[in-house]
């Protein structure tokens, strides 16, 4: 389940590929707590996440807008999907952390993660280095 940035994940926008490693970064630790069995740290990693992660999209949105990425409006919409998936999560773990929450959470941050940046970041990134008039 181990997530690692590489620099082929790189968009081109140094800005946001620094806010992608930083979230590679807390998944890495959110998986690092998980495995050494802390579940008591979860929730603040999960707080510091998510206030990135907000962050992170609004930035990314904002830099999108800047170029007129004409996938911008379907870019938001996973955005807000993510948000909403990822308080769905949060949610089922606030009764108590459990270590079969945490691991289903931390198979769907690494798989959405790693498939966006990967797919939906990328075309941004091919947006970003194609020569347009």
């Amino acid at each position: 389940m181990a997530i690692h940035w590489t620099e082929e994940l790189a968009t081109g926008v140094e800005r946001i590929d620094g806010q992608h490693r930083a979230l590679y970064d807390q998944v890495a630790t959110l998986h690092e707590a998980m495995r050494s069995h802390h579940l008591e740290r979860i929730p603040g990693v999960l707080d510091g996440l998510q206030r990135y992660a907000l962050e992170h999209f609004a930035d990314e949105e904002r830099e999108m807008a800047a170029r007129a990425f004409p996938r911008l409006a379907q870019h938001r919409v996973l955005h807000r999907t993510f948000v909403e998936e990822f308080l769905r999560h949060r949610a089922a773990l606030s009764a108590g952390v459990s270590l079969s929450g945490v691991v289903g959470l931390s198979v769907w941050l690494t798989d959405w993660l790693r498939d966006h940046v990967r797919r939906e970041d990328g075309q941004f990134a091919e947006w970003v280095r194609s020569p347009r008039a």
